[in-house]
């Protein structure tokens, strides 16, 4: 019985993997494609939004194939997307950190880039907290695309929390 118990475990292992890593495969083209539609339309304007917030060309590194969920790319563009999960939370974070002139020197001072990807594994789908983390000059983001679009206030919040407890 053990010994079945543990194929069993065993196989819904591996098939886990095969799942997780099919996630992480390269994007097709389809989906490539959509990608640089997001980046050279939408996404241009939310990075300038985003570092006037932070009051300075803070560097955004976003990890385009780990957030490209396989499959989606007509749903990139949608602001429910990656829009409202990631980029208009992260500027209204920003905007309030360096609301003042010494929320902007904090930001400018300790903020040397900001990293956004997508693991499976740990991002929270509403424990936002959970998802975003500052440590040695990087605020890394990480949180399930296109769910809970409509929590911006709550992604907004755990980022400034975040953000200012690190400065």
């Amino acid at each position: 019985m053990r010994k079945h118990f543990a194929r069993s475990l065993l196989v819904t292992l591996v098939a886990s993997v095969g799942i997780v890593s099919s996630a992480m495969a390269e994007p097709s083209l389809t989906e490539r494609r959509a990608i640089t539609a997001y980046e050279q339309g939408a996404y241009a304007g939310l990075l300038k939004d985003i570092q006037s917030a932070a009051g300075f060309a803070v560097p955004v590194e976003v990890n385009w194939a780990s957030i490209a969920l396989p499959g989606q790319s007509e749903s990139y563009g949608n602001e429910d997307f990656w829009t409202n999960i990631y980029f208009v939370p992260l500027k209204t974070a920003l905007a309030a950190v360096a609301s003042d002139d010494i929320g902007k020197q904090a930001v400018k001072a300790k903020l040397k880039k900001i990293a956004i990807h997508y693991d499976a594994a740990t991002a929270p789908s509403s424990a936002y907290g959970n998802g975003i983390s500052f440590k040695n000059g990087t605020l890394t983001l990480n949180f399930t695309p296109y769910t809970n679009a409509g929590d911006l206030e709550p992604r907004a919040s755990a980022i400034q929390k975040e953000l200012e407890s690190g400065l």
